[in-house]
């Protein structure tokens, strides 16, 4: 194989071919610009994204994107037993305070068991952010009464609290 001044190789029979190097690089180039380009039409990054979340995501957690009524919604799922947890990522919903941008909202489930005689209720938890700054877990149920109170225009101070606190400032 001859090079020329031009930085291509030619073969034997003298057209130009081009090299690995040459060929990772327009690989990695094109790779970058799909990044760029899904992040400018999308509003982010799903390789970044997972690493603002409120709780730490593992590598084998399930992503799945999805396009709500008015938002977009980038959900992870994994387990560590015995829960299921769900960190969900999403925009501005169209319910939403006005001065709320982009948010986490993490739960998670303790499947219940209905028979026997260890037989116990599920556990539905969501996790909210303390006056401390530091994260607890509450009950879905008190978290979905207050989302309801809030869609009806009826929420106490202690709800919309809540509610602000358990959505997590996001990219």
């Amino acid at each position: 194989m001859r090079t020329s001044n031009s930085g291509n190789a030619h073969g034997t029979n003298g057209s130009p071919q081009t090299t690995f190097e040459q060929n990772l690089t327009e690989s990695k180039v094109a790779e970058n610009e799909a990044a760029v380009a899904e992040k400018a039409t999308k509003g982010y990054d799903l390789r970044t994204l997972k690493d603002s979340s409120p709780l730490q995501i593992p590598h084998s957690a399930s992503v799945q994107e999805q396009q709500k009524q008015g938002y977009r919604q980038v959900k992870y799922q994994w387990e560590r037993r015995p829960y299921r947890y769900t960190s969900r990522w999403h925009q501005r919903t169209p319910n939403a305070p006005a001065n709320q941008g982009n948010t986490w909202v993490t739960e998670r489930v303790r499947p219940g068991k209905g028979y026997g005689p260890d037989a116990r209720p599920a556990i539905r938890e969501v996790f909210i952010r303390g006056s401390n700054g530091k994260g607890h877990w509450i009950s879905r149920q008190r978290w979905d009464e207050a989302i309801r109170a809030q869609r009806q225009g009826t929420a106490t101070n202690a709800q919309k609290e809540m509610l602000k606190h358990g959505h997590w400032p996001a990219p």
